[in-house]
């Protein structure tokens, strides 16, 4: 049976057609826009059916009055019908012999009234009985770039290899949304609301076994069966690297999460321990998370977390030190004999080689500061570098510190490809809008030569540890 569900998921992300049911006639309405750009921007390649009971034309393809008047089979239903129709369209949806509907309709048991969870076993009953799934309802439902299949426009269209469960559609797009820039890229992601149907579970066992799939991060706010949702998260952590950030833990938020999918919330302890026993990496926001996925995706796998750090501005220096050692990231002294040596061709007067290295030699002389990374990344003492790229907003806008932040940038770009150690980016956002531009026209550099990069010290030096943590687990489990 699950194998068979298993095969049933991994048609759902790569339909040969897809009908939009419920999408209104003028083509400019939100719903319109929000379901069917995203099929223009991905070059769907399957067939598009516009299901409106006023038929005509909608976005230049004809729009049929009803699921039954296609001519062709559908494999896929996107359903933004209101919830009192659910019921006759999942009867025309067994009819046509459809594999699944996604229903992005809500005012089923999220709800919580009697009403809204009478209507969710209702259609669920007519689906099992004749053979369709069901993704939500109260869902957005899938994204898959290599099946060209998106529920959001300004999605990513590269495949990576991160997969995405998440119970909350907001959640889902704010998180690879958040994720491109830093160079995030999913093999899949579902967002799958009330879980009627095909839960956290089927999923999970979907993405465990998936070739296009190496981390898998979900978004929780409670599970149907608990031993299952165990035993899909000890058999996935056998694979691969699983992250989780359950919603709904303060009592505020568990409210929230019954109203938001009517999920059943369990003891924040017992998912602590249940994180612990099985090696999942806990995460506690979106940001954290994203962080999390940067470090697993661009840095190697580390069992140790000697740093060193090097940039220009001592009190920031001084700052990300404490941030580290915080974290459990030690920043050991340079010995005398590398101190030695960066003193060569260091200035001591406004600069420091004992680590953090705060060095002007970035701006000033790139040639000797090359010459300083491949120096301390050959020392056996640390395991890594993190770079500190400040934004020249606490600068004076003199003449001779306009180009300053692209000469930091260029430097440390060409000392990532000569380290003997991985380096990761800290490139602090800018205050002014003309800064912000420069800061991310540099974090994309950065992404593109493959390295990790973080807005802050703090936030590198959280998903250093967590990576390093899960390294250590990994060698004693397995």
């Amino acid at each position: 049976m699950v194998d068979d569900t298993i095969k049933q998921i991994d048609d759902l992300f790569y339909p040969k057609s897809i009908a939009m049911v419920g999408i209104p006639s003028d083509p400019h309405s939100p719903v319109a826009e929000l379901f069917l750009n995203p099929i223009f921007e991905f070059d769907f390649e399957g067939e598009v059916y516009p299901v409106n009971p006023k038929g005509g034309e909608i976005m230049g393809m004809k729009a049929y009055p009803t699921l039954n008047d296609i001519p062709n089979t559908v494999d896929y239903v996107i359903a933004t019908i209101p919830a009192h129709g659910a019921t006759q369209l999942m009867r025309d949806c067994v009819t046509k012999g459809v594999k699944a509907v996604q229903f992005f309709t809500s005012g089923f048991s999220e709800t919580g009234e009697q009403q809204g969870k009478s209507l969710e076993l209702e259609i669920t009953e007519i689906a099992r009985k004749g053979g369709v799934r069901i993704i939500g309802p109260n869902c957005m439902g899938l994204y898959c770039p290599k099946g060209k299949l998106s529920y959001w426009s300004e999605f990513p269209k590269e495949h990576g290899s991160v997969a995405y469960l998440c119970q909350s559609g907001g959640n889902s797009i704010h998180l690879v949304q958040m994720g491109a820039p830093r160079g995030i890229r999913f093999s899949k992601v579902a967002s799958y609301g009330n879980a009627s149907d095909l839960n956290e579970s089927d999923f999970l066992d979907y993405f465990a076994q998936d070739p296009e799939t190496e981390i898998i991060c979900l978004y929780i706010e409670g599970v149907r069966q608990g031993q299952r949702f165990v035993d899909a998260l000890t058999n996935a952590t056998r694979k691969k690297p699983v992250i989780l950030l359950k919603g709904g833990v303060a009592e505020a938020g568990a409210r929230a999460a019954a109203s938001h999918t009517g999920a059943l919330t369990s003891s924040n302890n017992v998912w602590d321990a249940l994180c612990k026993k099985l090696g999942i990496i806990r995460v506690y926001s979106l940001e954290e998370l994203s962080d999390v996925l940067v470090t697993f995706c661009f840095m190697p796998a580390l069992k140790r977390g000697n740093t060193a750090i090097v940039g220009v501005g001592g009190g920031a220096s001084v700052l990300a030190a404490d941030d580290c050692e915080n974290n459990g990231l030690a920043i050991p002294q340079f010995p005398k004999e590398i101190r030695d040596r960066l003193l060569r061709f260091t200035p001591q007067a406004g600069n420091s080689v004992k680590n953090p290295i705060d060095s002007q030699l970035i701006i000033w002389d790139p040639e000797h500061f090359l010459e300083t990374i491949k120096i301390i990344s050959e020392w056996d003492g640390i395991d890594l570098i993190i770079g500190l790229l400040l934004s020249t907003d606490v600068y004076p806008s003199w003449t001779s510190y306009q180009n300053m932040y692209e000469i930091m940038a260029k430097t440390m770009l060409v000392s990532h490809k000569s380290s003997k150690k991985p380096i990761a980016m800290v490139i602090q956002p800018g205050i002014r809008p003309k800064m912000n531009r420069e800061t991310y026209a540099a974090q994309q550099e950065f992404v593109s030569a493959g390295m990790p990069v973080y807005p802050t010290a703090s936030r590198a030096a959280n998903a250093i540890k967590k990576h390093i943590e899960y390294n250590k687990w990994k060698e004693v489990s397995f």
